[in-house]
């Protein structure tokens, strides 16, 4: 009998079952706030360090208020004899004013000639703009105080929300500078997973999608679920950026913390040839 050509005529290769696909991931907070100087000064207390956890408006860091007390003190001062300044001139623009209308009363009569009018009128211009000048330095010393005011009150540093310090970037003693990190705080009750996806297995991802993150210590994989894959691929590499929400309710109190590093693993996807898993 000859073999039927629909037969096998040898046993049936087995496909090996797709790799699972997997990513390096750092646990981070979807909330956090970097901490910054907001006035230039030595730093002259350091209250936090690193994984500690806070409230809004606890203490973080205080600066040396002694120049801003100075600064604060000559602005006081500036606002003062501007405010002297502009009540001189506005005494004199008063008393000038008075003048001209005395002067206008005797012209009209023909008692006065009018060049003594005109003399008069042209005084009291004279005084009044430099008033208006004097007026304009008040504002302006007095918006300097203000400002001092709020530098010296910059100079105690707190914490604008509750979470957990790191990334601490000062030290005692040193100068800081505006705009100088200093320490960063998260938000411990919603951390997200965020991890760097190869172009070519972009298609493997969706919105909704469920992943595993694996972390040493922790002896279950951490449920989470993709809700932002950036646009852009970061060159020169072309990766992209994904960051999954992590179920937060399912875990034990401090089981995972902020800049723990583990493996994500895309579970009950396509791959990227299209085959589920």
């Amino acid at each position: 009998m000859e073999p039927s050509p629909t037969e096998a005529s040898s046993a049936r290769a087995r496909v090996a079952p797709a790799a699972a696909l997997e990513f390096i991931g750092v646990v981070t907070s979807r909330r956090s706030s970097v901490i910054t100087a907001q006035v230039q000064a030595p730093i002259v207390r350091l209250a936090v360090h690193a994984g500690q956890a806070i409230k809004a408006g606890d203490l973080v860091a205080r600066l040396d208020q002694a120049e801003l007390d100075n600064r604060l003190a000559q602005a006081r001062a500036n606002e003062e004899s501007a405010r002297m300044e502009a009540n001189s001139f506005g005494a004199q623009a008063s008393a000038l004013r008075e003048k001209v209308v005395a002067e206008k009363r005797l012209y009209n009569l023909g008692v006065s000639a009018s060049m003594t009018l005109r003399s008069a009128q042209a005084e009291y211009a004279q005084t009044s703009a430099q008033a208006a000048a004097a007026a304009a330095k008040v504002l302006t010393a007095r918006a300097a105080r203000e400002q001092s005011e709020k530098d010296v009150a910059k100079a105690a540093i707190y914490s604008p929300l509750d979470g957990i310090v790191t990334n601490i970037k000062a030290h005692e003693g040193e100068v800081a500078q505006i705009g100088t990190p200093l320490a960063r705080v998260f938000d411990p009750s919603d951390l997200i997973v965020r991890f760097a996806v190869p172009r070519e297995q972009r298609s493997a991802l969706a919105l909704g999608q469920r992943v595993e993150l694996a972390v040493d210590g922790v002896p279950h994989p951490v449920a989470a679920t993709v809700t932002n894959i950036s646009g852009a691929q970061e060159p020169p590499i072309h990766f992209t950026v994904v960051e999954a929400d992590i179920d937060d309710d399912k875990l034990a109190p401090g089981e995972i913390t902020v800049a723990l590093v583990g493996r994500v693993r895309i579970a009950d996807i396509a791959d990227v040839t299209g085959a589920k898993r």
